[in-house]
């Protein structure tokens, strides 16, 4: 469980709303307890370029929030977005 806190931490900090496992009901905690890691050897890696190209009603939103971070891999992801 320590494991899902830090990796939940690590991603949700440059959030504008971020969550935290230690704010969350007890309810929402035991669906999280379900959650069971585990680690894989990857042997090949065949690339997809999507960026929600199925949602393209999402893209201004998604966009917008990408430029907030300010971190450079979500604003270059922005602006592939934008093309």
């Amino acid at each position: 469980m320590e494991s899902l806190h830090e990796l939940v931490n690590k991603y949700e900090k440059n959030s504008k709303n971020p969550i935290s496992l230690a704010n969350m009901s007890e309810e929402t905690l035991g669906q999280v307890r379900g959650v069971i890691g585990f680690k894989i050897s990857i042997d090949d890696i065949q690339a997809t370029y999507k960026l929600s190209q199925t949602r393209t009603e999402d893209h201004p939103k998604i966009i917008s929030e990408l430029e907030e971070t300010k971190l450079a891999n979500a604003c270059a992801i922005a602006r592939a977005m934008k093309k």
